[in-house]
């Protein structure tokens, strides 16, 4: 069975990107969509805080307009990709680093940090499911593309003292391809690493790197045409 691509929604607008990128990837591969919904309050048998929901309503009810809405926005945008969406109990990034397990790639939405609290539902949970994911975990932000193109670039980060994971050159691979885009392989070092050696593209060691990380070969094969690129940090991010 293929395994698919799985998105984390909400209602936000940030969850309904991701959804919107999520569907487009799943038709790009030819792979089907997982949506999933996750709910601390599904544990607990539907317990809700009342405050929370109009009168009438109930957290069940709730969680089905959720879902519902996330599948239906997905079916017309790809009509083409299989679907499936689901609520599951649990706290949502455990639940999202499970549905990875088994999954091609995970979505989730990445929000700016002044958005309102309710809105922080999928924007939060991004650093937390990458760190734990088993699969390539995709953040996307209020720039993504509506639409997948040709015209960009796949960028794999290479970081010095560790090997690049066979799975995520192969993702990246894998999208650039799919793409028709290419492929850069970015090495970052601070001023103070790059005295020794000597700093930019032409540092033997920072070259040799990025050349370990991504035999030519694996990118012949695929047909996707690699650069490498040293780049020196002017200050380190906080």
């Amino acid at each position: 069975m293929d395994r698919p691509v799985t998105v984390g929604v909400d209602s936000s607008p940030s969850s309904m990107r991701a959804l919107d990128w999520a569907a487009d990837e799943a038709a790009l591969h030819g792979r089907p969509l997982r949506i999933v919904h996750a709910s601390v309050w599904e544990r607990f048998e539907g317990a809700t805080p009342a405050e929370d929901l109009p009168e009438g309503r109930t957290e069940t009810a709730a969680l089905q307009e959720i879902i519902t809405n996330a599948e239906s926005r997905a079916r017309r945008r790809r009509p083409e990709v299989r679907v499936h969406a689901e609520v599951l109990p649990g706290e949502p990034i455990d639940v999202l680093v499970r549905a990875g397990e088994d999954s091609f790639a995970l979505v989730v939405g990445h929000r700016r940090h002044n958005a309102p609290v309710r809105r922080l539902f999928i924007g939060s949970i991004g650093p937390g499911v990458a760190k734990r994911a088993w699969c390539p975990v995709v953040a996307v932000g209020d720039s993504a593309p509506t639409r997948p193109s040709a015209d960009r670039q796949v960028i794999l980060g290479v970081a010095e003292g560790t090997e690049a994971s066979a799975a995520h050159v192969a993702f990246a691979l894998q999208e650039a391809q799919a793409r028709g885009c290419d492929l850069v392989a970015v090495h970052a070092r601070s001023r103070q690493e790059a005295r020794q050696p000597p700093p930019g593209p032409d540092s033997p060691a920072a070259d040799a790197l990025l050349r370990a990380a991504l035999p030519n070969r694996a990118a012949l094969e695929n047909g996707v045409t690699v650069h490498r690129q040293v780049l020196v940090l002017q200050r380190c991010l906080p």
